[in-house]
């Protein structure tokens, strides 16, 4: 188990470049002290006070970064606030994104509303209000409602607009600027734009490449949306059930590997063959009411078996980090977020996500059996 939780870690953690780090996570977290490397935080209401000499991957649903970052950013939160300088790109998603010192690397937002104070080297924005107030030090590309630029751009700006694209007084775009709206910019007189302006009004149908930029974006918030939702999911399921929770992290990580092993072929040998039974049953007008039960039995199963996945993940990583046996509601959010990571990789991914999931299912399945048929030291141990 201690080696199946390290390639977890690993895994989840190795895209975005662990050597030395630190993970820290709670309800409400206030990083005063500087961490040790790269930084893994996740919180309620999270604030960063003290310089990260790494990167830093920070999740939380008020999230404050008020002390510089020497490395990469990856930002997820309800409302993201960043005042110190990044080093490198930033990665920020939420619904409220203020990004106020200088970002030296990439800046790829998605959220609500956006306000870049940062002059970023490139930006990729997307948000319904999408306001950047200095410009850029390369080129920029917005999606959104209503987009208002300021500052000085060094390079192209590419806007696409449900609403209206508004330039403020002294503006200056160095390169093209290219926009998508159903009506011209308000460009004052005293902006300046060096390399000419391209409006394109709404009534035509998307290009190929206007289409696959669509659909990545989609694809991209569907991903954002679907993570954030399983993460929730995972929490409270760990924190309105923490003795179930309990029981199963107990039996599916004992000290030895072969009780998982077991585990995992019992839930792998469930999730294969209660298909096949399910159709069997149908193959009969009598079984197919037995088959929509059974059915609906399973979806449920397999919707809690990933949720406990995430469980079991979240404590083995706890178990192996911080040396810590007992479940926290937190461990399961960590652990559903190392899972989604985690199956982003090719194969591997897919792999390590699939044996989480059937060794939850085998657990579920194994206490689920012995609460229905419990057996004398079962008995003796309930009363």
């Amino acid at each position: 188990m201690r080696a199946l939780s390290i390639a977890l870690l690993i895994s989840a953690l190795a895209p975005l470049g662990l050597y030395a780090a630190t993970l820290e996570g709670s309800r409400s977290l206030v990083v005063s002290e500087p961490p040790a490397g790269n930084a893994y935080l996740y919180g309620g209401d999270l604030t960063v006070t003290a310089p990260v000499t790494g990167d830093l991957s920070a999740v939380g649903g008020t999230l404050t970064v008020s002390a510089p970052v020497s490395g990469d950013a990856l930002l997820l939160g309800g409302t993201v606030n960043t005042k110190k300088p990044i080093a490198g790109d930033a990665r920020v998603a939420g619904a409220s994104i203020h990004i106020e010192d200088a970002v030296a690397g990439d800046l790829l937002a998605a959220g609500g509303t956006v306000t870049v104070d940062a002059t970023p080297s490139f930006a990729w924005v997307a948000g319904a209000k999408v306001s950047f107030t200095h410009g850029a030090s390369g080129p920029v590309t917005i999606y959104g409602s209503t987009v208002t630029l300021a500052g000085t751009f060094a390079g192209d700006v590419d806007v696409v607009a449900s609403d209206g694209v508004s330039l403020a007084n002294g503006t200056v775009i160095h390169g093209v600027l290219r926009y998508d709206a159903p009506q011209q910019a308000d460009i004052p007189t005293d902006a300046v734009v060096d390399g000419g302006v391209s409006y394109t009004g709404k009534s035509f149908l998307p290009t190929t490449q206007e289409a696959k930029t669509f659909a990545v974006a989609g694809a991209g918030i569907f991903f954002l949306v679907r993570v954030l939702a399983v993460i929730i999911a995972a929490g409270l399921i760990g924190g309105l059930f923490p003795r179930l929770a309990q029981a199963v992290v107990d039996r599916a990580l004992p000290r030895s590997s072969s009780r998982f092993i077991l585990l995992a072929l019992l839930g792998f040998g469930v999730m294969v063959a209660t298909p096949v039974f399910i159709l069997l049953l149908l193959a009969s007008f009598a079984g197919a009411m037995i088959a929509f039960v059974l059915g609906a039995a399973y979806l449920l199963l397999m919707l809690l078996s990933y949720l406990y996945a995430a469980v079991i993940a979240g404590s083995a990583l706890a178990r192996t980090v911080v040396k810590r046996p007992l479940f926290l509601w937190r461990d399961a959010v960590f652990g559903m977020l190392a899972i989604s990571i985690v199956s982003l990789v090719p194969v591997i991914g897919w792999l390590v996500t699939l044996i989480l999931l059937a060794a939850a299912c085998g657990t579920l399945v194994s206490l689920f059996y012995r609460f229905a048929f419990p057996r004398d030291e079962d008995v003796l141990n309930i009363e």
